[in-house]
């Protein structure tokens, strides 16, 4: 069955209210999707929910239904079961969805909770996304999207045949899925020969007649993915590049893919074509001021590189004529722990989709371009001479590779969709990605020691410490004709206007990027920002961090180590065992762990608060944000801003604590933080988009391809090529026989897997979700056992509860258990709870408005160890956000209703120090009820194991927490 919705069970009063001329009409909520109906009053219920629906039209929020409903229509009696009404499509459902999204966004921006508002305070209805090529008026309404479209968007005219690619059976090569399936286990689990042999030999065995796996040995299945890649477009070639340097001769063999035929591949998908956009655009929302519109930077063809990029294609080959982006990576990996057995991949990704495709391993994720020979030491090279050489080498191969582009990047070419369609596109490298030396490297610098080593731009080496100054553009038709002129091609050698190549920090060699970049896109444009390498192992890591292990003295590294290995259980915030000075190899995401959490350890490590120490602290938080804000998904002009402000704080005091330390900041890494990122994010995306973490995040498929070869140096890299590819078929047969399931599941009406969701996960007001049930127990033992274990007054807290029940079930009472003093002391001592150990909390992200979700743990003994007791969020009032500890979670059931309760213990909030910028808060000795409609999310609450009376709230720890607070006011409870 599709999704379904449930009506309330009392269809008997609502039909006898019909009768009666009270009820008007039965009505669908446009908004959430509930069935409600109307009176002659002119209000509105929902029958799922027997509450009012918070739209503020009836007439415009609902749609007329069917009156006259027959008995038999209602399913049974049950409580939540008692008619079932389809919704047309799955689209519906998640269209009502995204409003309640947008609906929730507003209550936590506006500080609404979840509990019923007045009229005039309720949300504005969802406005739908406006497109338009002309630019947004100057202030959007709230809540409403703004599409500007490229003044060239929409002349592309769709081919007549825009039906899809007819192919073979989805799972083909395979005789049978069965067959397919198999041997995605096979590849999944990097199964031997020998265990592929010998688990056919038994399926062969034991299967009945129907014989749903024909495939018999481990030759059988290989013969068989050896069809796919002999019909492949982009399979592999090896070829011979011959190098001539200093009147000697250099071989050596280039492993590469037609990258014409991988592209071809990628936009001939069926499953990627609803994802590929060939039109430019921006997007704008208002600022959360309301004072001016905010432009929005997620993906790449909605930043400035792709509209200027389709503006330069447009005017010269024609409106129709759309940009092709190309994203490449090139490094070098170790394959082993031990020994230099390394490769050099090249991958390939079309920007034109979305981040999440690109970044997933499966269709339109990375591919694998070749393998590049390193280009040893010769013996007749010098040690001066090998770094040219190795360019030389370098630049030959990535000419051969994408010669193909040759004439296509310079006036297009045809390319078949998914879909059918033909268009006509334009393929330009338009991104590079790649650490700092990878860069040099595809630009042709000479690196770091030379006099200008910045691949996007011509400051000088010695300046790279500034960061109050303005970096210029290379100039590429000059840095050609030193080239040239160098090399001796075209270029009278007496011209003394044009420079040396060393003079400009450009290596004497033919750039092959040149032809297929700078027709209509300047070379050093192509260059983007790594947040791995310029902040986390960069600015951060390699400098600060490491010269903050230096200066510290051994019983501060103790301490150090000790708050380290003892910081408080989150998610997504893996711990360290060992302490952190001991290591000797960090990851980016371990200083992005460390950059977390540092703070509050300073904090209590630094106790004297001198000067240098509160810069120190001050310095660390800075970078804290930096890197927070750097790894957003989606940014706008507002938080730019934001980054902006943290950037000239940590140069100001940076520099400070530079001299003191002795610290050299004339480093790339610093130059490029400072003067390159902002401009990064606003031409290119987030810092997501040209992140080296999407390639290097390839290396271990092929450390894995590189196990399960013989290790024979001659042929290894024909046996990696094998189980690559072997691996990328098996993923597009995934792919296909997925989206064939999809398409017969639709035309049968059944349901998608995740489909059926409950209305409670739709309404905002139940966002929180008691998982982990024990078996129920009376209330007066359950509380007894509560107030001993979290040393509460029993009397206290059961008074508590009674009033907290007495809002909600004083109705369900039973009369004569009502006390003498109106009802205040009512006896609930015979009512049956059940405890739980967890709890989901639902929540719209602050930072790019898609839902998330949080798991909070209440456990006596959690995973058999310690208590565990999560904090949370909580909605004070209107105006501003409190935190507590989650003390007890559990269900009571009154009159045969179930009704969610929370015990907390608030938290006595402090102001934010001017010190480390964190709140800090205790633990109140008191303990109160809430209903779980005013959780907001968790909250990470880091306490020191050296001074465990400091606790901080982490405001850093993810970007929504960033954002909330940074919003809202935190006051205590």
């Amino acid at each position: 069955m599709p999704p379904t919705f449930k009506l309330h069970k009392d269809h008997e009063k609502i039909e006898a209210q019909r009768a009666k001329g009270i009820l008007i009409g039965t009505f669908k909520c446009k908004r959430c999707g509930y069935l409600g109906y109307s009176t002659n009053g002119g209000e509105s219920k929902h029958l799922a929910r027997n509450q009012y629906c918070r739209s503020l039209d009836v007439d415009q929020e609902y749609e007329p239904m069917e009156i006259g409903m027959e008995r038999d229509q209602y399913a049974n009696e049950d409580e939540n079961v008692p008619l079932v009404q389809e919704i047309p499509d799955v689209e519906d459902m998640v269209e009502n969805y995204a409003r309640i999204a947008d609906r929730k966004v507003h209550e936590q921006n506006s500080g609404e909770t979840g509990t019923m508002a007045d009229e005039e305070n309720a949300p504005q209805p969802v406005l739908r996304r406006i497109v338009s090529k002309e630019p947004p008026p100057f202030n959007l309404p709230i809540g409403q999207i703004y599409i500007q479209q490229h003044p060239f968007a929409g002349e592309h005219i769709p081919s007549l045949n825009t039906s899809p690619l007819r192919t073979q059976r989805t799972y083909w090569p395979f005789e049978t899925l069965g067959d397919f399936e198999q041997a995605e286990i096979f590849d999944q689990s990097e199964a031997s020969i020998k265990a592929i042999n010998a688990q056919l030999n038994l399926i062969q065995r034991v299967q009945g007649p129907d014989r749903s796996i024909t495939l018999r040995n481990a030759t059988d299945l290989r013969n068989t993915l050896e069809k796919a890649m002999l019909l492949d477009e982009d399979r592999f070639h090896h070829r011979l590049i011959t190098t001539k340097w200093n009147d000697h001769t250099y071989q050596h063999v280039l492993y590469y893919r037609d990258i014409m035929g991988i592209i071809r591949d990628v936009l001939s998908d069926p499953n990627l074509s609803e994802h590929l956009i060939f039109d430019a655009e921006k997007r704008f929302i208002q600022q959360s001021n309301g004072e001016e519109n905010d432009r929005v930077y997620q993906e790449y063809y909605q930043c400035d590189d792709f509209w200027d990029l389709q503006t330069a294609i447009g005017e010269q080959l024609g409106r129709d004529v759309n940009p092709l982006a190309l994203f490449i990576y090139s490094d070098e990996t170790q394959l082993t722990s031990f020994g230099n057995n390394t490769i050099w991949s090249v991958y390939l990704w079309v920007g034109n989709l979305p981040h999440h495709i690109r970044a997933s391993f499966g269709p339109g994720g990375a591919v694998l371009l070749g393998y590049l020979p390193k280009g040893d030491k010769q013996d007749d090279l010098r040690d001066s001479e090998l770094g040219d050489y190795r360019s030389s080498l370098y630049h030959e191969c990535f000419r051969v590779m994408l010669k193909p582009l040759k004439q296509a990047s310079q006036i297009g070419d045809l390319f078949r969709m998914g879909n059918g369609d033909v268009r006509t596109l334009v393929p330009v490298i338009s991104v590079k990605l790649g650490d700092y030396p990878e860069l040099c490297r595809m630009n042709g610098i000479i690196s770091k020691d030379c006099d200008a080593a910045c691949p996007a731009g011509m400051i000088p080496t010695e300046d790279f410490d500034k960061t109050n100054i303005i970096c210029p553009p290379r100039d590429h038709d000059l840095e050609r004709a030193a080239i040239y002129k160098s090399l001796g091609l075209g270029h009278d050698d007496n011209d003394d206007d044009i420079p040396t190549p060393q003079s400009l920090g450009l290596r004497p060699i033919k750039n092959a990027f040149d032809r297929y970049t700078n027709t209509y896109f300047a070379t050093y444009r192509t260059v983007g920002a790594d947040g791995l390498h310029w902040v986390k192992q960069g600015v951060f890591g390699r400098v600060w961090f490491k010269k903050l292990l230096e200066k510290l003295t051994g019983p501060e590294k103790k301490q150090l180590n000790k708050c380290f290995k003892n910081l408080p259980r989150y998610p997504n915030l893996p711990g360290f065992a060992q302490g952190v000075t001991s290591l000797k190899w960090r990851s980016g995401s371990d200083h992005a762990v460390l950059s977390k959490t540092i703070v509050p350890i300073l904090d209590c490590i630094y106790d004297s608060k001198t000067a240098v120490q509160n810069n120190i602290i001050r310095l660390f938080r800075l970078f804290s944000e930096c890197m927070l804000l750097v790894g957003f998904q989606a940014h706008t002009d507002t938080t730019l801003s934001i980054l902006q402000t943290v950037l000239r704080e940590i140069s100001e005091l940076q520099e400070q604590i530079a001299s003191i330390w002795g610290i050299n900041l004339a480093r790339p890494k610093v130059h490029f933080m400072f003067l390159h990122l902002i401009d990064s994010i606003k031409s290119k995306g987030p810092v997501c988009n040209t992140d080296t973490g999407m390639g290097e995040a390839r290396h271990p498929e092929s450390k894995h391809a590189y196990a399960r070869t013989n290790h024979h140096t001659e042929t290894v890299k024909e046996q990696m090529i094998r189980h690559v590819v072997n691996r990328e078929i098996i993923r597009k047969i995934r792919a296909k026989v997925d989206r064939e399931g999809e398409r017969v599941l639709s035309n049968r009406s059944i349901s998608i897997p995740g489909g059926d969701i409950g209305l409670e996960q739709l309404d905002p007001g139940s966002h929180v979700h008691l998982g982990s049930p024990d078996r129920s127990q009376h209330l007066s033992s359950y509380i007894e056992a509560l107030a001993t274990t979290h040393s509460l007054n029993h009397r206290d807290i059961l008074k508590k509860l009674q009033g907290y029940i007495r809002h909600f079930a004083r109705d369900l009472i039973p009369s004569d258990r009502d006390s003498d003093d109106g009802g205040n002391g009512f006896d609930i001592s015979y009512l049956k709870v059940v405890n739980h150990k967890k709890a989901d909390i639902g929540y719209i992200s602050l930072e790019d408005h898609q839902p998330l979700r949080d798991i909070i743990r209440v456990n006596a003994s959690w995973r058999g160890r310690a208590p565990r007791y999560d904090h949370i969020v909580v909605n004070r009032d209107h105006r501003a956000l409190s935190c507590a500890q989650v003390l007890a979670l559990f269900t009571i059931r009154v009159k045969g209703t179930s009704h969610s309760v929370v015990l907390i213990r608030p938290l006595q909030i402090k102001p934010r120090s001017k010190r480390h910028r964190f709140y800090t808060c205790t633990p109140s000795n008191d303990a109160t009820f809430i209903h779980p409609g005013s959780i907001v999310r968790s909250v990470y609450v880091q306490k020191n194991a050296t001074k465990p009376e400091r606790m901080f709230i982490n405001d850093v720890i993810d970007a929504d927490m960033f954002l909330r607070l940074r919003n809202s006011r935190l006051v205590s409870y």
